[in-house]
């Protein structure tokens, strides 16, 4: 029965484990034979593996390539960055435009009438309701619940109720400490503080009172708030934005202001995007020859496979664009070196040769590469299939010698079993035959 214990030479006679250890060996060379197969499959599907993945990967590239695109490129260049930078999108058109900056945007800062010696006396208010003003008569409002606590306490109240436009704090004014309101982002409103004409960013809907003073500052503010303020080239018409920056001041130009001052701003094409395209072609090129030369290297998995070698003379192939241009170069293991000089030329002189020439590579290496990873994708499944029917020999012959093992143990301790019951037959025996001759002794006397 399965599960069974069968003890090696109980009666010291007759050492039959060994015996059996012995076959077992002989019967399990066909399964280490099978396990020194599976390894080898292995090792090569790994290998092929990850050149499938390098392959893949050129693939990816190539096929998300834009020729046009990449072409495009415009960048925006501040003649004074401390002034203002600048970006551009690929439809902004080519311009040289000289900025006037005459105000920086500011967030409104508003001070209580109230104000305490000590930060930590305990103080009470009513309940009142903020306003937070985004425009003219575009505004949102804040209640805060009145009670009692520290300064820091009406502090905290405010700044979960309000605290997505305002932002409520301690401000110490030399004499005593009083509560500071201020806007959160400079761009959330559009209005600029004007005391004459009572127009503030944030001001009371329902009077504020705090140990019965009452309300806001209105008459001193800390700070006004103040709209970013640019001329553009010789003209006095003013653009205003709420924040330090302007978005879209013609198509996809976008500028940031950092203080008052004049700079040019000159939109030009920016071959940069081409650079990076080619960069990133060559390491993905290289990616693939770096594992080709790896695998068919001497000794190698795939040393003199022409299937695999071939990867790499038919990819150099098809860069005879490239090679004409010296746009790239080819080392002696078969990778590529970029050669930007060049690009930048030709992308300065040529651009549409340069597009004709990323089409080209898009279109026959993309293809090459996405029918070559296919392929060995192939290979790679097929590794599989052979490595999971040797798994399931290994496994079937396995269980054949564990059940090969157990009939053996069972029948060289039935062997054993008999022998040493033969024993004690013949020794009965010897002891019958010696009782006997002495019993027929003792008859004669």
């Amino acid at each position: 029965m399965a599960g069974e214990v069968y003890f090696n030479n109980l009666t010291g006679k007759f050492d039959w484990g060994s015996i059996v250890d012995q076959l077992i060996k002989i019967k399990s060379i066909p399964i280490q034979r099978l396990s020194q197969e599976a390894t080898r499959v292995h090792q090569l599907q790994s290998a092929l593996n990850k050149l499938s993945q390098s392959l893949s990967a050129f693939s990816s590239f190539l096929s998300s390539l834009d020729p046009e695109g990449v072409l495009k490129g415009k960048r925006a260049i501040s003649s004074d960055e401390t002034v203002l930078t600048a970006t551009a999108s690929d439809n902004t058109p080519d311009v040289n435009l000289k900025i006037t900056v005459d105000q920086l945007s500011r967030k409104e800062v508003i001070l209580s009438r109230f104000s305490t010696t000590d930060i930590n006396s305990n103080i009470s208010w009513n309940g009142f309701t903020l306003r937070f003003a985004k425009d003219y008569g575009d505004y949102q409002l804040y209640h805060i619940d009145g009670g009692t606590g520290k300064l820091s306490d009406l502090v905290d109240r405010i700044n979960q109720v309000a605290g997505e436009s305002i932002q409520a704090s301690v401000y110490f004014d030399g004499s005593g400490y009083r509560l500071m309101l201020t806007e959160k982002e400079e761009g959330a409103s559009k209005l600029e503080t004007d005391p004459n004409t009572n127009t503030y960013v944030i001001s009371e809907a329902s009077a504020m009172n705090i140990n019965g003073v009452w309300g806001l500052d209105y008459t001193a503010p800390l700070q006004y708030a103040k709209n970013a303020k640019i001329r553009v080239g010789d003209s006095a018409s003013v653009v205003v934005s709420p924040s330090n920056t302007f978005e879209n001041l013609i198509v996809g130009l976008n500028l940031t202001v950092k203080r008052v001052g004049e700079a040019t701003i000159s939109v030009t094409a920016d071959g940069s995007k081409v650079s990076s395209a080619l960069s990133e072609f060559v390491k993905r090129y290289n990616e693939v020859v770096s594992e080709v030369n790896r695998l068919t290297a001497k000794d190698a998995p795939f040393q003199g496979d022409y299937t695999i070698t071939g990867i790499k003379s038919t990819l150099s192939k098809n860069l005879e664009g490239l090679f004409r241009y010296d746009l790239v170069n080819l080392k002696e293991d078969g990778t590529l070196e970029l050669n930007s000089r060049a690009v930048n030329a030709l992308y300065s002189s040529d651009r549409e040769t340069l597009k004709s020439l990323l089409q080209d590579i898009k279109e026959s290496i993309g293809q090459y590469a996405q029918n070559t990873y296919t392929s060995i994708s192939r290979f790679v499944s097929d590794y599989e299939v052979r490595l999971n029917r040797i798994n399931d020999r290994i496994s079937q012959l396995s269980k054949q010698i564990v059940k090969e093992e157990e009939r053996l143990r069972l029948e060289y301790a039935r062997v054993e079993a008999f022998m040493s019951r033969a024993q004690e037959i013949m020794a009965r025996l010897q002891a019958f035959m010696v009782s006997l001759s002495e019993s027929q002794k003792g008859s004669k006397t």
